[in-house]
């Protein structure tokens, strides 16, 4: 049974359905209900009023699920794939789409982690989604209305795959260079059956008046009764390794009163409002936005990470008096020269008077953000970092410091796809946290260990299907991934393993990506003399124009 819940807006009355859809968050309730990407699907599902949607998750689902005619996912996070494929198996419909016949469910897929590379899990969707729910969505269901007209599931899948915004993986035949599993790259990707050698991705160009919300408010989701309203989209800056700024753009900035009308209404249901974005103070009037807000006795104010150089006195004011008791703040590394290379658009002096205005407005606690092991870094690197916040601490005692620490995770479709993990990477994780503990600094590490599976989904193809599957037949925990990978390589007659080609391998630029049909030429291109620019940096040359 579902917690309780409050709907803020007015849903279709529907007595009967042209057909049902189940809605799918492969995590608990509690962290996909929290979800406003989830959450604005769902609204652009529910407002057909011929459409019964039904929601699901790993741990409840609605009455009825398992009699849809299509299962949808959202995927934000690589993964949460294991518990996809359980909800598949639960509901008694073949994980490969392939072994799928008339009679199943149609399955489908999107959200970031398919946007950027949905190859790894090609196998397991009929359908992805490219670009902006907003524009995909809808382009979809009407696709799918007259696909449904048409007898066979083949010719369904083929009559939706010319529509923008739609991947039909089964209709992309992909040649390797090695007939052998893992040995090579990919040779060739090319169109079958006459659909787009190119998929193109469904971008949004939203109205004046509109802006992303939640629709439902539950005490029983991770944010508990907050309201969450979308800032901006997207992010100008471009930093190098960032998927934010390079899959969803361009930038987007929500007009300030329409933002300003939606938290009047979430104001309505509950006191407490989130802001939401890659960083909510590239908001081009969040001066404006912070102003309007200021004294506000019935709002209490929580936003996602900001950039140092957007900071204000009275942003930060603001902040302080609507509750907020801390800032959080993505400067990646203490080096100026590593900030240089991966375009991160921050000097050390922004970063120090930011410091100076969050511990003058009376915040009790700054996080930073950072990265070990990206392109280009070296020790002195490293040093810079420690440096930098023993600096920090050593100057503002009234501070509480806390050290969020991720390792680099190469992502599809961003100047750094070319660029392999780290192999040192877990041992500069420890030499931080080590260092940095000890003067006070509280260092929050995520494993390297996941990170390296990340990066094996990020950067994947189709070849690691068998390697997911064996993965989630094995429980899904780390050692079920270290022996399916220990298992695939010592299938490889002794080539180079699984690990080294997908996770650490830095990616000649003139070879075939499994994205490459996703990732238009000028794009590639673009990307490209991105990854060139960082590489000058880092050798301290020119970069080509």
């Amino acid at each position: 049974m579902f917690p309780a819940e409050k709907f803020l807006i007015s849903r279709p009355l529907k007595t009967r359905s042209e057909f049902s859809l189940a809605w799918f968050y492969p995590n608990t309730y509690t962290v996909g209900m929290a979800g406003l990407g989830y959450q604005l699907v769902f609204r652009l599902l529910d407002e057909d009023a011929d459409i019964a949607v039904l929601r699901g998750f790993t741990d409840m689902e609605e009455p009825g699920v398992s009699d849809a005619a299509i299962f949808g996912f959202t995927l934000s996070w690589e993964l949460d794939y294991a518990n996809i494929v359980k909800i598949l198996r639960k509901h008694d419909i073949p994980v490969s789409a392939k072994d799928r016949d008339d009679d199943h469910p149609l399955v489908f897929g999107g959200g970031p982690v398919l946007t950027a590379n949905p190859e790894p899990f090609a196998d397991i969707f009929d359908v992805v989604l490219l670009g902006d729910a907003e524009v995909a969505v809808p382009s979809f269901l009407a696709a799918y209305r007259e696909a449904r007209k048409l007898n066979s599931r083949r010719d369904q899948l083929l009559s939706m795959a010319n529509t923008d915004g739609i991947y039909i993986p089964q209709f992309y035949d992909v040649q390797y260079l090695s007939e052998k599993d893992y040995l090579g790259p990919v040779a060739s990707i090319k169109s079958t059956d006459g659909v787009p050698a190119l998929p193109r991705k469904k971008v949004f160009s939203p109205p004046f008046d509109y802006v992303a919300h939640s629709i439902v408010l539950s005490p029983e989701t991770a944010w508990g009764k907050m309201f969450l309203v979308e800032v901006v989209r997207s992010c100008p800056q471009e930093c190098r390794f960032c998927l934010a700024s390079f899959l969803t753009r361009p930038f987007r900035a929500t007009n300030i009163d329409t933002l300003m009308g939606a938290i009047e209404m979430g104001l309505k249901h509950t006191n407490k409002i989130g802001l939401l974005g890659p960083s909510v103070t590239e908001h081009p009037r969040f001066d404006e936005i912070a102003k309007r807000l200021r004294g506000r006795e019935d709002l209490s104010l929580s936003i996602a990470s900001v950039r140092a150089d957007t900071l204000t006195e009275e942003i930060l004011a603001t902040l302080a008096s609507l509750g907020q008791k801390s800032v959080t703040i993505a400067i990646e590394s203490g080096s100026e020269r590593l900030r240089e290379i991966m375009k991160k658009n921050l000097s050390e002096a922004e970063i120090l008077h930011a410091v100076s205005l969050v511990e003058v407005s009376g915040l009790e606690t700054i996080k930073f953000y950072a990265i070990a092991g990206l392109p280009h870094e070296t020790q002195e690197d490293l040093d810079e970092t420690i440096r930098l916040l023993t600096q920090l601490k050593k100057t503002h005692r009234k501070l509480r410091f806390v050290l969020g620490i991720s390792t680099f995770v190469p992502k599809a479709q961003t100047p750094f796809q070319w660029n392999g993990r780290d192999r040192d990477c877990g041992k500069k994780l420890e030499y931080l946290r080590k260092n940095l503990s000890k003067i006070g600094i509280d260092v929050r590490p995520e494993s390297h260990n996941w990170s390296d599976i990340q990066a094996l989904l990020s950067r994947g193809d189709r070849r690691l299907h068998p390697i997911l599957k064996a993965v989630q037949e094995n429980s899904g925990n780390l050692g079920a991934w270290k022996k399916a990978i220990r298992e695939a390589a010592a299938n490889d007659d002794g080539m180079p393993p699984v690990r080294d080609f997908y996770i650490f391998r830095d990616i000649p630029g003139d070879e075939i990506l499994p994205w490459s049909h996703l990732q238009d030429e000028e794009k590639t291109l673009y990307l490209g003399k991105h990854n060139e620019a960082a590489l000058a940096l880092s050798l301290d040359e020119p970069a080509r124009s």
